[in-house]
């Protein structure tokens, strides 16, 4: 009778595999946790510079020379700016469609000085004075 070896056997065994099957499955669970919330970090930050590109809109169109009367004016909309060619149509980055130029995205100006923006997208707002704008003050519609 011949002795087997059991040295010479190859593979793993069924426990082995499914350990490291459950140990796999954990490590993309945490991965895409991470991505998911650097998206949705990205989608705020770019949220922000939609309503900062409005603003920086609306600053030339105050410094421009069509504007003879600055202390009158109390409101600049994005459609204004979008019709004076000031700035060009943005995507909304919730949705990903473009954001249509409208009178429900506007800045303030007081006493000639832009103050306030509002930007309103197809799911979240942001009202802000133009020093505190983050992400931390996007609200959901």
């Amino acid at each position: 009778m011949k002795k087997t070896s059991y040295l010479n056997e190859k593979g793993f065994s069924l426990v082995e595999v499914l350990a490291v099957i459950v140990i796999l499955g954990f490590i993309a669970s945490i991965g895409l946790i991470s991505i998911s919330n650097v998206i949705a970090n990205s989608k705020d930050k770019t949220f922000v510079n939609n309503a900062l590109t409005i603003i920086h809109a609306a600053d030339l169109y105050l410094n421009d020379e069509k504007v003879a009367d600055k202390d009158s004016l109390t409101k600049i909309t994005y459609e204004d700016l979008y019709n004076f060619n000031y700035i060009n149509e943005f995507y909304d980055p919730y949705t990903g469609e473009v954001l249509a130029p409208s009178d429900e995205t506007y800045v303030e100006v007081t006493d000639g000085k832009i103050t306030k923006v509002f930007l309103s997208g197809k799911n979240r707002n942001l009202y802000s004075e133009i020093d505190n704008i983050s992400v931390d003050i996007i609200s959901m519609k």
